[in-house]
């Protein structure tokens, strides 16, 4: 029998804890519980995770950003942006009372109150979900479809809607039904877009709105920005790297916190690339949904990184920039880059 990778025998720690979980609840889960379920010894347990804490703030983790990911793909593949909110809608509200997912969830937020590691952890999932609804509520108002004027406060109200019904739901019998619980949220969703509700049910079949086809020249263009940012990003050139962005943008790389403004990116790249020995740094495939005539648009580029730290330590990230970009008199900057994390682990 082929030796499992540490990262193979993590994930099947991981994926067995949520079963447990799901039975016990995260406090009345132990890590003997989880290593009699994998037939080997607590020690085992104890040298991949450092603490039971630790083991189910992980463990939710693995289980959330998994689902974060499918409703991902499944947005992607609505024909309308507000198909893409439907879907988002439809998936996140609870399947029922005893909905596996939802479960989780629920017993999370309550088990952050006690373990800061899963309270981080819980947050972080918590601000994707809302930045993935933001992202669709944008997308919409990119198109013409929907008419917001702030999709980030938009996309909280809706989730925090979502967030309470689900625990009523969850909690209480007969309070409750699946259809009215998505009436509700479809009613303030339509009220956020300038949309009517009864254009809900249609959406799933609507032809995507018309946009001329993507001109070769700015096709070109945005990839030489791409390919820009990789290089100086592999030269650790921060000089040429601040270049790229607008005097306002923003900057996410899905690790450290968040910046805004050109100067501000181009100090916080420079403190990177000082830890930094060597950076491999490649962006592979990339899709646009660009307006030319207002010169203006949105990206979504694979990542793949490998860097070499001073300190003798590597890492490796898989993940998703979401872009937004914007044409001035120079050519096409990033206003926006926000790194979507798929795996980040030792190399």
């Amino acid at each position: 029998m082929k030796k499992q990778t540490v990262e193979e025998r993590r994930s099947e720690i991981l994926e067995t804890t949520c079963e447990v979980v799901i039975e016990r609840g995260f406090a009345g889960t132990r890590i003997a519980d989880v290593a009699k379920r994998l037939s080997v010894s607590t020690s085992l347990i104890h040298y991949h995770y450092d603490s039971k804490e630790q083991l189910l703030a992980e463990a939710f983790s693995y289980y959330a950003r998994k689902d974060l990911a499918a409703l991902d793909a499944e947005i992607e593949t609505a024909p309308t942006a507000l198909a893409q909110l439907d879907a988002a809608i439809q998936n996140y509200v609870p399947e029922g009372s005893d909905d596996v997912e939802w479960m989780l969830w629920i017993d999370a937020w309550g088990e952050a109150l006690r373990n800061p590691l899963m309270k981080k952890i819980s947050q972080e999932l918590d601000e994707q979900s809302v930045a993935l609804l933001e992202r669709v509520l944008t997308a919409g108002v990119a198109s013409g479809e929907f008419r917001c004027a702030n999709p980030a406060s938009s996309a909280l109200r809706l989730t925090g809607l979502i967030d309470g019904l689900a625990i009523q739901f969850a909690a209480h019998n007969d309070l409750l039904t699946r259809d009215g619980f998505i009436d509700h949220v479809r009613w303030l969703a339509a009220a956020e877009v300038g949309v009517d509700v009864a254009a809900f049910d249609a959406s799933h079949t609507a032809p995507a709105p018309s946009r001329r086809p993507l001109s070769l020249a700015t096709d070109f263009a945005l990839r030489q920005l791409l390919n820009t940012y990789c290089d100086t990003v592999n030269r650790l050139d921060p000089l040429g790297f601040v270049t790229l962005w607008t005097n306002d943008a923003n900057w996410d790389n899905g690790r450290t916190k968040p910046v805004s403004g050109r100067a501000n990116i181009g100090t916080a790249f420079q403190r990177a690339a000082k830890r930094a020995d060597w950076i491999i740094h490649v962006e592979p495939l990339a899709v646009f949904d660009i307006d030319e005539d207002a010169g203006e648009g949105y990206g979504r580029v694979t990542v793949q990184e490998r860097i070499q730290f001073s300190d003798g330590t590597a890492t490796f990230v898989l993940g998703t920039y979401h872009d937004r970009y914007i044409r001035n008199r120079g050519g096409w900057q990033f206003a926006e880059r926000r790194l979507e994390i798929t795996t980040d682990q030792p190399a």
